[in-house]
């Protein structure tokens, strides 16, 4: 008999995954605590060093013995347009010289970190490992399968998911045009923007693996929304972000949870690469821009140096606040009281 997807995680409840948000925000207290409340927490690894990553898989396993997820970033072609790249950096020396920032913007990235982070990965033997961005090539999915680690592709249509499931991704998230952060789109440079509920419809009637349900779910209508539709499972972000014990500076949240409904918009000013977040200064200034600026991750590591100091200064004006359509009705409630709330 085939198993549940709660069945293969070990879960108590219906799957609540813990989406994974890079950027420092859920340390591996938070992680743990996640899957001691019964939930599935992930370590939103993007941007960690082999060396941070290695360290935070360890301290999770310390805290918890229950399942975790690690989830990467797939590596994208990356275009060298110099004439984007410099007329971003004008851009951003005027924000730069206005805050009082003396450094220059920066352009660096390392093009093995995928390479490293996926190592440690099977090194370190996680249980989940998950992925936006594209897909895995066969030798790696071996490599994951081989040591029984179950794995979740992101897709954002229907062509993507049916892609992913004949890939032998072991479950897919369903990333509707709802959800905060980065758009984990990968097939022909499109970026489809289908609502969670259409989506989850159509893969539950194509595919034959479980589909997460993600984008907008902060509470439990949204997760029996879910289930009613056949999804095996939720993924769960901002509400989290807002959580009590969340890394997320008090302004973010504050930002986060005082922003009226209908307040995220789509950018690519602070990445290179759609994402969908709180509209801010930045966002509305540089929207007719947006063409201009050179691709993911190289918009990425020129504005590092900006979002940096808008985090240590406090300025909402210059960070990037992902977040998905469930802002206007997020609540600050501790991770027991959001898991308590979601699997009711």
């Amino acid at each position: 008999m085939k198993l549940s997807l709660q069945e293969r995680l070990k879960l108590p409840f219906f799957p609540v995954i813990q989406a994974p948000m890079a950027g420092g925000f859920t340390p591996p207290s938070f992680i743990a605590a996640v899957c001691e409340e019964g939930g599935l927490g992930s370590i939103g690894a993007g941007y960690l060093s082999p060396e941070s990553l290695r360290e935070q898989i360890r301290e999770v396993k310390k805290l918890t013995s229950k399942a975790f997820a690690v989830n990467l970033f797939i590596p994208t072609p990356v275009t060298l347009d110099q004439t984007k790249i410099e007329e971003s950096k004008k851009i951003l020396l005027k924000y730069h010289q206005e805050l009082g920032i003396s450094a220059e913007p920066k352009l660096f990235w390392d093009e093995q970190l995928f390479e490293k982070q996926f190592q440690v990965v099977l090194e370190e033997k996680v249980p989940v490992f998950s992925f936006a961005f594209g897909f895995l090539s066969a030798e790696k999915m071996q490599a994951l399968k081989s040591q029984g680690i179950f794995i979740i592709g992101t897709a954002t249509s229907l062509e993507e998911g049916l892609f992913l499931e004949q890939q032998g991704c072991d479950a897919i998230a369903a990333q509707g045009s709802e959800a905060g952060g980065h758009r984990g789109s990968f097939l022909d440079g499109k970026f489809p923007l289908v609502r969670v509920w259409d989506l989850v419809d159509e893969l539950v009637d194509h595919v034959h693996i479980p589909v997460l349900a993600a984008g907008g779910i902060i509470n439990a209508e949204g997760v029996h929304k879910a289930r009613q539709l056949g999804a095996s499972g939720v993924q769960v972000g901002t509400a989290f972000l807002v959580c009590k014990e969340s890394s997320a500076s008090p302004e973010f949240k504050k930002k986060l949870l005082t922003s009226p409904e209908g307040s995220t918009v789509l950018t690519k000013s602070f990445s290179g690469r759609w994402a969908r977040g709180v509209e801010n200064r930045f966002m509305k200034e540089l929207e007719p821009l947006q063409e201009h600026l050179p691709d993911y991750p190289l918009q990425n590591s020129l504005t590092q140096v900006l979002r940096k100091h808008a985090l240590e200064k406090g300025q909402t004006d210059f960070l990037s606040l992902w977040a998905g359509e469930g802002v206007g009705h997020l609540q600050e409630l501790s991770i027991h009281e959001l898991m308590q709330e979601l699997t009711k």
